[in-house]
C-alpha cells in the first residue's frame, strides 16, 4: 500500500528544495530574473501542497480553497517566468486570474462539495498554465539552447497527467478517498510530480546557464560597434561556407570593402562621427545581403562579404549597388551631415580546393588597386586556386 499523505509530504520537500536551488541559481545570475520568478512559483506550489497535506488538521478553507489557489498561482508564475525569460512582460492579473476564478468557483456549493469537480477544475487551470509555459519555450527565438527541448518534453508529460485528471477526476477521487487500491495510479501521479519538480528545476537552471554561455560566445564573435561578425567569426563561418560550396559545387564570391579617407572623417568630425559612418555602411550592406550571405568587419574600416551561389557578375552587381547607395547617402553625425564613399575588391573562388585566406588576399589586392585608381570604385580579381601563380586579373568598374 502507498501512503498518500507521505507521498504528498515528500512532494512538498522536493518542490521546496527545487525552489531553493532556483533561488541560489538566481543569486549567482542576477541577469536572469526568470530564475527568481520560477523559484517563487516552486515555493508557492510547495506551500499549497503543504496545506493539502495538513488537511484534517486545519480548516477546509485553508486546505482546499487556499491550497489549490496557491497551486494554480504557482503554475501561473512558471508561465510568467517563461515569458520573462523570453523578454516578454506579463500583467500580474494574468498570473493570478486562475486562482481568482478558482476562489470564485469555491463559492458554488455544488461544485465545492464534489471532490471530482474540484479535481477537474484545479487540473484544468494547471493544464492551461502548463501548456502556455510549453508554448513560450516552443516559440523561443534561441533555438541553440540544448536544454529547451528536454524541458518541453518534461512539461508535455506533466500536461498529459493534468489532462488525464481533467478527463477522469472520479478515478483520482476514489483513490484519494481510499475506495480503490492506490498503488496503480496514485503512486504514478506522485512520482511524476517528483520527477517533474527535480527535472524541470534542473533544466530551467541549465537553460539560464546555456543562455549566458551563448551570449558570451556571441559577444566574442560580434563586433561591438556595428553588431556584425568580427574577423574571428567571419573566418570560422566563412571556412564552413566554402566547404559546403565545394561539396555542392556552387560558385562563391568574396567582396572586400574599405571606406575611403576614413581617417580624415575621424580627424575632421571626431570618432563618434566615424562610428556613425561605419554603422550606416553596415546598414547599407545589410539591405543588399541575402539570408545565406556572410558579412563581417575585418578590422578598422575594412569589411568583407562572402556570397554563396553567386556568379562573378552577381557579385560585381552587389558591390556596385552598395558602393553607389553609400556614396549617395547623407549621414547625420550630430555636428552636421556628410557624405562618404567606399572602394571594393571582388574575387570568385576557382575550381578545386577553396581557401578563404587566398580569397581574402586576392580581394585585398583588388581593393588596393581600387584605392590606387582613385577610390569610390570596384576592381575585380579572379584567382586560380589550382595554379601556383595567384596574381589577380583585374576588371575596372566605373
Amino acid at each position: 500500500m502507498v501512503d498518500v499523505p507521505t507521498l504528498l509530504a515528500v512532494t512538498v520537500g522536493a518542490t521546496a528544495t527545487s525552489g531553493a536551488l532556483l533561488v541560489y541559481a538566481w543569486f549567482t545570475d542576477r541577469q536572469t530574473p526568470a530564475l527568481a520568478i520560477w523559484a517563487i512559483g516552486y515555493l508557492v506550489g510547495a506551500l499549497g501542497t503543504a496545506l493539502i497535506v495538513a488537511r484534517g488538521n486545519i480548516n477546509n478553507f485553508w486546505s482546499i480553497d487556499v491550497a489549490n489557489a496557491l497551486l494554480i498561482a504557482g503554475y501561473g508564475l512558471m508561465w510568467k517566468g517563461a515569458r520573462a525569460f523570453e523578454g516578454r512582460a506579463t500583467p500580474t492579473a494574468y498570473v493570478f486570474v486562475g486562482s481568482a476564478i478558482w476562489l470564485a468557483v469555491c463559492q458554488i456549493e455544488a461544485l465545492h462539495s464534489s471532490l471530482s469537480a474540484r479535481i477537474a477544475t484545479v487540473s484544468l487551470f494547471m493544464l492551461s498554465y502548463t501548456l502556455l509555459t510549453g508554448l513560450e519555450l516552443i516559440r523561443s527565438s534561441e533555438k541553440q539552447l540544448m536544454s529547451r527541448w528536454p524541458l518541453i518534453v518534461v512539461i508535455a508529460i506533466h500536461a498529459v497527467v493534468f489532462f488525464s485528471r481533467v478527463l477522469w477526476p472520479g478515478r483520482l477521487a476514489l483513490l484519494l478517498a481510499g475506495s480503490v487500491h492506490p498503488l496503480s495510479v496514485m503512486a504514478l501521479v506522485a512520482f511524476e510530480i517528483l520527477f517533474h519538480s527535480f527535472c524541470a528545476a534542473f533544466l530551467l537552471t541549465s537553460l539560464a546557464r546555456e543562455r549566458i554561455e551563448l551570449r558570451y560566445k556571441r559577444a566574442s564573435l560580434t563586433d561591438p560597434l556595428t553588431g556584425v561578425s568580427n574577423r574571428r567569426a567571419f573566418e570560422e563561418n566563412g571556412s564552413r561556407l566554402l566547404q559546403r560550396s565545394t561539396i555542392s559545387n556552387q560558385p562563391i564570391a568574396l567582396i572586400a570593402f574599405d571606406l575611403d579617407r576614413f581617417k580624415a572623417i575621424n580627424d575632421s568630425h571626431g570618432h563618434a562621427a566615424g562610428d556613425r559612418v561605419l554603422c550606416k555602411f553596415c546598414d547599407v550592406v545589410a539591405e543588399s545581403m541575402r539570408p545565406d550571405d556572410l558579412f563581417g568587419r575585418i578590422g578598422g574600416e575594412e569589411f568583407c562579404c562572402l556570397l554563396t551561389n553567386v556568379s562573378l557578375v552577381g557579385a560585381i552587381t552587389m558591390a556596385e549597388r552598395v558602393r553607389r547607395r553609400f556614396s549617395e547617402m547623407e549621414i547625420d553625425v550630430g555636428t552636421g551631415r556628410l557624405r562618404a564613399t567606399v572602394s571594393a575588391g571582388v574575387t570568385v573562388a576557382g575550381q578545386g580546393s577553396r581557401d578563404l585566406l587566398v580569397l581574402l588576399s586576392a580581394a585585398d589586392k583588388a581593393l588596393y588597386r581600387a584605392k590606387e585608381s582613385g577610390r569610390n570604385r570596384t576592381e575585380v580579381a579572379q584567382p586560380d586556386l589550382a595554379a601556383t601563380d595567384r596574381r589577380p586579373v583585374s576588371l575596372k568598374i566605373n
